[in-house]
């Protein structure tokens, strides 16, 4: 069995649920007798805890993180099945939120703590590179059927989406049995802040271009707010199908050249988006964006992680932090740009392919 293979179901799972709560949204809010902004208040609340909380976890060590991940992530989403498939509307409000928002909590943190591992692992492999590639491809396989699968499997039940994470932990649980876990830098010293440029562009960019979608969509395509939802998430499953291609077939094969490029098609795919005026279109955007901005960040993921002068310095839990808020603030300021164009947000994507393109991530470990 391969040391990474242990990771796949959780993380695939993990990935399958949290696309899943973006366009479960209102029906966790009647589900659960909250109002639609306080289920986006607990979900981002889990992901800041993750963050603060990632480059300290590795001092708990490999195997308290392995164990302490699988089984935190294993009761939340029990917790979580509990809470939906329970009639909450008898409870207090705020008790039902500060539940959810413990559960998003312990979920972000052991979901970013597993996949701190996953890293840790991946990097160690004869191919670093392609190690790392395989770890980041693990979520994006969860993220494409959850995208594609998610309106389907409400008409069975609310229940249904959230399943598959706690499938998915429970068989990484058996199968960690007499595995050796890997071993976490114990430093909380982080590298320079510029090792991490590439992060904060990637994400942003990311962010942006998640949040500027669906309202694009709506008003380039003439589409309902339900379709234009259905469309935003056939487009997600795109991306992610490109950042599973890119990271598989392309990641050990790319040089300075090729992570340069990388960096030209995301100008060039935020400068077609305004001119996108059908569904095919979009699809093959978000294509081109999911593989640039995941192939150019597990470059400068490998880079820095293989580093001898970062041997000793924690770098991935603050990457996996930086990570997180680069991502959030993408999502922030392309909100904030959509009251000038539905297209405004995707002039992040092109500003970040640009600065990319000009000073691509290094493919040379030193």
């Amino acid at each position: 069995m391969s040391s990474l293979s242990i990771f796949w179901p959780v993380l695939a799972g993990h990935a399958f649920q949290q696309t899943a709560l973006i366009g479960m949204v209102p029906v966790l809010a009647l589900a659960l007798g909250l109002h639609e902004s306080e289920i986006g208040l607990a979900v981002a609340i889990g992901l800041v805890t993750a963050g603060v909380a990632l480059p300290f976890v590795s001092l708990l060590g490999g195997r308290v993180v392995m164990l302490g991940g699988l089984g935190g992530l294993l009761l939340a989403n029990l917790a979580l099945l509990y809470m939906v498939g329970t009639d909450m509307h008898g409870w207090s409000t705020t008790f039902t939120f500060t539940l959810l928002v413990l559960i998003r909590s312990v979920q972000g943190v052991s979901a970013a703590g597993l996949m701190m591992a996953a890293q840790t692992q991946g990097a160690a492999q004869k191919d670093g590179r392609t190690g790392l590639g395989i770890v980041q491809s693990m979520g994006s396989v969860g993220r494409i059927f959850s995208a594609t699968l998610i309106g389907p499997l409400l008409l069975i039940s609310p229940l249904v989406p959230l399943l598959p994470a706690a499938i998915g932990v429970a068989i990484s649980l058996v199968m960690s049995r007499g595995t050796v876990a890997p071993r976490l830098r114990t430093s909380i010293r982080l590298p320079k802040l510029t090792a991490f440029r590439v992060t904060v562009l990637t994400q942003s960019a990311v962010g942006a271009a998640q949040i500027g979608l669906a309202p694009l969509i709506l008003d380039q395509l003439d589409a309902n707010p339900v379709r234009a939802a259905s469309y935003a998430g056939l487009c997600l499953a795109a991306a992610n199908l490109g950042l599973f291609l890119s990271l598989r077939l392309l990641a050990r094969h790319v040089g300075q050249r090729g992570a340069r490029f990388a960096g030209l098609l995301l100008v060039l795919a935020a400068a077609f988006v305004p001119l996108a005026d059908r569904l095919t279109i979009f699809l093959l955007l978000s294509f081109v964006i999911g593989g640039s901005t995941g192939l150019l960040f597990i470059l400068n993921l490998s880079e820095i992680m293989t580093r001898k002068d970062y041997a000793q310095l924690q770098v991935t839990g603050w990457n996996g932090a930086i990570q997180i808020a680069a991502l959030a603030g993408g999502v922030a300021l392309g909100s904030a740009l959509m009251a000038l164009s539905p297209a405004a947000p995707f002039a992040i994507v092109a500003l970040s392919g640009a600065a990319l393109a000009f000073a691509p991530p290094s493919t040379q470990r030193t």
